[in-house]
């Protein structure tokens, strides 16, 4: 008996280490400059308030008011301005974390559920790097929850251990509240058709059977009940098509590697992925076509990931089960046990030791200086901003100016960053036009722009006599124009071209 008390309290302790590393990796302060948060909680406060236009169009834009765009994330706006109103940014950090947090216990216990718990801590700790690789306060976060979610309520289902009752009132549930909130929400059918397809193949009784495939239809028709219906719902295989702007989070492993090549988190994605591939295979060789529906899955999610960067969370995040499944046979073993609990408490050292962080919630310091010294000293657009700090300028602006362009690339016509925003940039004859056209007043950058035409042009704005830096920090850069309405603050606050270090030619 005390042996037994012994090793449940170890048990504990491992998993209460796996939660708090996480807890701690997870803590990221919120650079609100080259986020979207700002932007979904300004989503959030105009629905709350009764305007729908959000919704269907281009609200924010003086360039394409009038773009139709479907907003499939609106209900994530509505609970982030509610949170942010109740408890401000530092509770949006709390509340996120608590939501990936209680994702991966799902996910971990569903692993232990295949195999045993020191396995689930074992693929747990190999899929670290990838749960908290995209730490920022997001949409999907939603997603990786409600995919783990739906594959332990439908791993249980299968297992006998939890009722149709309960199923039948949670899903629907959870894919109303998903196709409103992330476009992922197709996995909500996809994870029920992959289960019936292994109740199938696992020779479940009749009856099952046509409660998973009812499932799978309220599932799918429930994804009609968002505010644009049926093309709502057609937005999970239109809305990841390629746009007019190159986003790095839709690029491929490979590319990022290329890219990137010091972040070791894209190297390491491959090393899990070969985890994953390996397992795939060797399920296939012992169980044959039954473990045809769990290989599908795997094989999905590492293409997808590999496709697309951004998709290396949910991941990671598939990948504890879905590895304790396929391992299954060889970890349950009393030896190997031992051996598993020793290299995951090896590992989780080697993640403290090597990747030290310094938690912090709530924002970055200073984030919002910008912002603050355009309004205390009366600053007016049009306003050309850059990409990323559009969702900023909304959130801080957005009742005061229109932005010229923000970071969703899906809400704005392709032919507006090939033919306008990007080349603007690049070529001064076209700057020249779209200056003319729009009557810039002011220039508002994210300093950290790291294309090679934003930095080309923020030189070039240094050099040219028409504009003049107003302010700078470690987020933003603000030129105002000359002989403009904003002439009083560059007379006040126009900053020496000499504190501006310029190394490109």
């Amino acid at each position: 008996m005390f042996i037994t008390l012994r090793n449940q309290i170890l048990k504990i302790l491992l998993l209460l280490a796996c939660v708090a590393l996480l807890a701690l990796h997870l803590s990221v302060p919120i650079n609100l400059t080259a986020v979207d948060i700002g932007r979904h909680i300004k989503n959030g406060e105009l629905i709350l308030q009764g305007n729908s236009q959000v919704l269907y169009k281009n609200f924010y834009s003086f360039t394409c008011p009038e773009y139709p765009f479907i907003n499939h994330h609106w209900f994530f706006g509505v609970i982030s301005y509610v949170i942010f109103r109740m408890s401000s940014f530092e509770g949006l950090s709390v509340f996120y974390i608590l939501l990936l947090i209680a994702a991966f216990l799902l996910a971990f216990d569903s692993a232990r559920r295949y195999s045993n718990f020191n396995a689930g801590i074992l693929f747990s700790v190999i899929a670290f790097l990838l749960l908290t690789s995209r730490a920022e306060i997001r949409p999907e976060g939603f997603s990786v929850f409600f995919v783990a979610l739906d594959f332990w309520l439908l791993q249980r289902f299968l297992q006998r251990t939890i009722s149709e009752r309960v199923l039948l009132i949670v899903i629907p549930v959870v894919q109303v509240i998903w196709v409103n909130t992330h476009i992922f929400f197709f996995m909500g059918p996809l994870l029920v058709g992959v289960f019936l397809w292994q109740a199938q193949l696992a020779g479940e009784a009749k009856e099952r059977r046509a409660f998973l495939q009812r499932l799978l239809w309220i599932s799918v028709l429930v994804s009609l009940i968002n505010p644009s219906g049926l093309w709502g719902m057609l937005t999970s295989f239109t809305g990841l098509n390629k746009f007019g702007y190159d986003l790095a989070e839709n690029q491929t492993i490979f590319f990022m590697i290329h890219r990137f090549n010091d972040n070791i988190i894209y190297k390491y994605y491959v090393i899990a992925a070969m985890i994953m591939i390996a397992g795939m295979v060797i399920s296939l060789r012992r169980e044959g076509g039954k473990a045809l529906p769990m290989v599908f899955l795997g094989a999905f999610i590492t293409i997808a990931a590999f496709r697309a960067v951004r998709l290396m969370m949910p991941f990671g995040f598939l990948f504890v089960p879905l590895a304790a499944y396929f391992y299954a046979p060889y970890i349950k073993k009393a030896a190997v046990v031992f051996v598993l609990g020793m290299v995951s408490v090896v590992g989780i050292v080697l993640c403290i030791c090597l990747f030290p962080v310094n938690p912090r919630i709530g924002l970055m310091p200073n984030v919002n200086a910008s912002a603050e010294f355009f309004k205390h000293n009366g600053l007016k657009g049009p306003i050309f901003s850059n990409y990323d700090i559009g969702g900023y300028l909304i959130y801080h602006l957005g009742g005061q100016e229109k932005v010229f362009v923000d970071n969703r690339q899906e809400a704005f016509p392709p032919d507006f960053f090939r033919q306008l925003y990007v080349p603007m940039q690049e070529d001064p004859a076209i700057w020249k036009e779209a200056l003319e056209k729009y009557g810039f007043n002011i220039i508002y950058f994210y300093r950290r722009d790291i294309t090679p035409w934003g930095q080309d042009f923020l030189i070039a704005r240094v050099r040219d006599p028409q504009w003049a830096p107003v302010f700078v920090d470690d987020y933003a850069i603000i030129f105002a124009r000359r002989g403009s309405i904003d002439q009083s603050v560059i007379d006040r606050f126009e900053l020496p071209k000499s504190m501006f270090r310029i190394s490109a030619a």
